[in-house]
């Protein structure tokens, strides 16, 4: 009977640290669910539509705030062109092109723009088209020809431009990202009209579809903000009309129904999905990948971006409305939870027992309530003892660099100060209140004194560093002419 007990005990036990592992494995640390994070919103959702995959990063500092099967690889569909403007906005930095290069549409064009299946926008061939009026073009309406259009601007070959992706993407951390098609859309949707004329494109992947995850396009959307924000000042409007004036102008309205439209509710969408300070980026559909949305807002300081993947069922095309509540949900709960936080000023503070002085405002997001430490590092540099840690190893740390203020003048002085006083105390009689008026007077302008001889070190100390760096520089130069 005594063993019968022990061997149940074991079992309970067993099924206990079971369970106990299940449930830890399912909370993640305690991470609330995506149906949590409806609930903690008061939207109403199917969890049978909830994201295959979805993300919640910091847009400020990269930091991972919240996932659910971030990790699991998806096909982004449209979303996709981000990587299309990203590499057209850095081709204009790198001086090949700028905002009012015209392109001159072809006959191409013009049959890609006549293909239903893939048909977001009017192209006419004959027609200038300038990259400023392309760009809201491929955001808005999701146009696969105008995406075209500033692909090749990049690069006439499709082949080679599409290398000229893949290579953004490794370089930017999306190591799980395979793009083998620029808008989204299937090569073979194209109908042979995929590449220029006399482009040989049989190497392409004529069915197959971009794959990436939601971690990977939080990587490259960050990276994408914070290299051109620029990119915001189409995403963020209800409503563009482009080629205005013309015989081309056309009006579009956004598939983003989580950007604010003044409290009315999108044509043809029955409920309002308005979020305050969702300002981009970008929708995309496809049977294989079902709805997705990119979304980023900002509140104050803080800055989120938040990836739905999945949402939903192709078959069902009320997805294009599904999902808004969940993007939504992981805005609010980060703007719930979290803040963007000044923790330490430029200029001179005590970190670590240390006097050191910032060369800059030090600010990191945490979680409210919450100030985490600082830490001096041997390369000069303050960093933060986040708690939060950074979506991708690509993405830096926050951190600034400091100098040491040397505290020998200053120990020195507090040690003369308080042998000062102490002879004062022992000498003087404190108790007469003329004779303390005048030392505390003399001790004013004696705190007065030194702290001008602190500035006067430090100024000194600063021309010299200075005046290094000027013979530095001079004598560089001279070696330059002798070579």
């Amino acid at each position: 009977m005594k063993k019968l007990g022990l061997y149940l005990g074991k079992v309970l036990l067993g099924l206990i640290i079971i369970l106990g592992v299940g449930v830890k494995a399912h909370a993640e640390d305690g991470q609330p669910s995506m149906m949590d994070l409806i609930k903690e919103a008061n939207y109403q959702a199917q969890e049978s539509d909830k994201p295959k995959s979805a993300i919640l990063v910091d847009g400020n500092t990269g930091k991972l705030l919240w996932g659910e099967n971030e990790d699991t690889p998806h096909n982004p569909a449209s979303i996709m062109k981000l990587m299309v403007i990203y590499l057209t906005y850095e081709a204009m930095a790198n001086g090949k092109f700028n905002m009012d290069t015209e392109v001159v549409a072809t006959p191409r064009h013009q049959q890609i723009a006549g293909i239903y299946e893939i048909s977001n926008n009017k192209i006419q061939a004959g027609v200038s088209y300038p990259i400023k009026e392309l760009i809201p073009m491929a955001l808005v309406p999701s146009s696969n020809v105008a995406t075209m259009m500033l692909a090749e601007q990049v690069d006439p070959n499709a082949v080679s431009f599409l290398k000229k992706m893949n290579d953004k993407a490794q370089e930017l951390g999306m190591k799980n990202t395979k793009i083998v098609n620029a808008t989204g859309a299937e090569v073979s949707s194209f109908q042979g009209l995929y590449g220029a004329e006399g482009v040989d494109t049989s190497s392409l992947d004529v069915n197959g579809s971009n794959v990436t995850t939601a971690r990977d396009f939080a990587t490259f959307s960050f990276h994408l903000i914070k290299n051109y924000p620029q990119v915001l000042e189409y995403t963020s409007s209800p409503v563009i009309t482009v080629m205005k004036g013309t015989p081309q102008e056309e009006t579009f309205e956004t598939y983003n129904y989580s950007i604010p439209n003044n409290g009315k509710v999108y044509e043809d969408v029955d409920k309002n999905y308005d979020f305050e300070g969702v300002d981009g980026l970008k929708t995309g559909s496809s049977p294989s990948g079902a709805f997705n949305i990119d979304a980023t807002a900002k509140r104050g300081e803080l800055r989120l971006i938040a990836i739905a993947f999945g949402v939903g069922d192709w078959s069902d095309q009320t997805g294009e409305y599904k999902r808004h509540p969940f993007v939504n949900a992981m805005l609010n709960h980060g703007f719930n939870n979290y803040e963007y936080k000044e923790l330490a000023k430029k200029g001179e503070q005590t970190i670590n027992d240390k006097v050191v002085n910032l060369a800059e405002p030090i600010s990191d997001v945490v979680k409210k309530g919450e100030t985490p430490k600082l830490k001096l590092n041997e390369d000069k540099t303050v960093t933060v003892e986040n708690s939060l840690k950074e979506v991708n190893e690509t993405v830096k740390p926050v951190g600034v660099k400091y100098e040491e203020v040397d505290q020998g003048v200053v120990e020195q002085t507090k040690k003369q100060t308080k042998n000062i006083l102490d002879e004062v105390n022992k000498t003087v009689d404190m108790s007469n209140p003329i004779i303390k008026a005048v030392v505390i007077t003399f001790s004013v302008i004696f705190f007065l004194i030194i702290f001008l001889v602190l500035l006067l070190v430090r100024s000194n100390r600063k021309r010299k560093k200075a005046r290094r760096e000027r013979m530095r520089r001079f004598e560089n130069m001279g070696k330059s002419d002798e070579e």
